[in-house]
């Protein structure tokens, strides 16, 4: 009789009302190239999720519980692990064909090491692609790294299942950013994290993510960014036991307020801007044409998912933070810096440099610097985005 052969990567799916998608997602991980050990937690779905899941027994687990959210759920397949490796992969998401392949390789059978690789980002029916971000390097210190943002979505990042031993489960209380703040205590007790310059996973950017709620990822990610400046009483073998010193602590706090500011601003809500920005924790020196740099450059980010074709979500998300900043901030920063900062920083940036090659180049970013302004300057009220 032939014997079973034992998973060498055990993948948790946390699953709630993902009917359209979790067929695809589960689809990604059977069809590595690897022994895979599949768990989908069903958490509370009121929609056909469970009917789709059973299609996959039993090649894949499914266990069953109420609602209680994406951490929890996680938590409910620990006890169930039996592979040396586990992976995250999220109900709506979907791996490379060859990622666990691509991953193992490079983990060399290590118990000490997190492996992870790019990703792409996609509209909501993975037709046209969005992104793809290069591949972040966490040097020289991931915890130092990761005390300030997150990378990577959780399903291109491969870790060892004994680290559940070492540093507990996930957090429930930071739900949003749980898996952010399982790498930070992996990386706080001297894993290695090795990236590989290969896509490994594909990453659905939808409006309705859970990502997607700018004040509860405001507070989520500002606990996660204190709890990396203080003893963490869930880590063993903590190689920083006092955690990291305070003096770069506001300034981490205060760039990511404007991460979420951006979140909320291509959303287009008053009410989500007003919470986001009168939450934001402001050091005792700001520097908002810095924290206007960053609302930019997150708002790149941010847009993806949303717009309906006719509309250009970064747009409306910078006329959006550009009126809104510019009525909170004029005592502290001149409407000129702050265009600077918010509205055409890639034209200040080519005029400094002038050449042939750079003309039309300057001509767009001019036009739409020009556009921008005069939106700014009409009396209409804030872009709404629909979503």
């Amino acid at each position: 009789m032939m014997l079973k052969q034992s998973p060498q990567v055990s993948i948790i799916v946390p699953c709630y009302n993902a009917e359209r998608y979790v067929g695809e997602a589960i689809e990604s991980a059977l069809s590595q190239d690897c022994t895979v050990q599949v768990i989908v937690v069903d958490d509370g779905s009121t929609d056909g999720s469970v009917e789709v899941i059973q299609r996959y027994e039993p090649a894949v687990q499914l266990v069953r519980k109420p609602n209680q959210g994406i951490a929890n759920a996680r938590n409910a397949a620990i006890a169930l692990l039996q592979a040396p490796y586990a992976l995250l992969l999220d109900n709506d998401d979907r791996l490379a064909s060859d990622a666990l392949a691509q991953l193992l390789g490079t983990m060399l059978g290590s118990q000490q090491r997190v492996v992870y690789g790019r990703f792409q980002g996609w509209n909501e029916d993975m037709t046209q692609r969005l992104a793809e971000p290069r591949l972040a390097s966490l040097n020289p210190d991931p915890f130092v790294y990761l005390s300030r943002h997150d990378f990577t979505p959780p399903g291109a990042v491969l870790f060892p299942t004994s680290a559940f031993d070492r540093i507990g489960q996930f957090d429930q209380t930071v739900a949003g950013c749980d898996d952010w703040d399982f790498l930070i205590r992996l990386a706080r007790i001297g894993f290695e994290f090795e990236g590989i310059n290969k896509v490994v996973f594909h990453y659905r950017r939808l409006s309705s993510s859970a990502s997607n709620r700018p004040r509860h990822m405001l507070d989520a990610g500002l606990e996660v960014i204190r709890r990396a400046h203080a003893p963490d009483a869930r880590v063993r073998d903590d190689k920083f036991p006092a955690g990291l010193p305070d003096d770069t602590l506001a300034q981490k706090k205060f760039l990511w307020a404007a991460d979420c500011f951006a979140l909320a601003a291509v959303r287009g809500n008053p009410a989500e801007m007003d919470e986001v920005f009168s939450s934001t924790p402001v050091p005792s020196k700001p520097c908002w044409k810095t924290f206007a740099v960053n609302v930019r450059k997150q708002l790149a980010w941010h847009c993806q998912p949303y717009g309906n074709g006719t509309s250009d979500p970064f747009r409306d998300g910078l006329i959006n933070a550009a009126r809104y900043l510019g009525q909170q901030l004029p005592q502290f920063v001149p409407r000129s810096e702050l265009c600077n900062a918010l509205i055409y920083p890639d034209f200040v940036q080519l005029a400094k440099h002038p050449g042939p090659r750079k003309a039309l180049r300057l001509l767009k970013e001019w036009r739409e610097a020009k556009s921008v302004l005069a939106a700014l300057n009409e009396p209409n009220a804030t872009v709404k985005i629909e979503h």
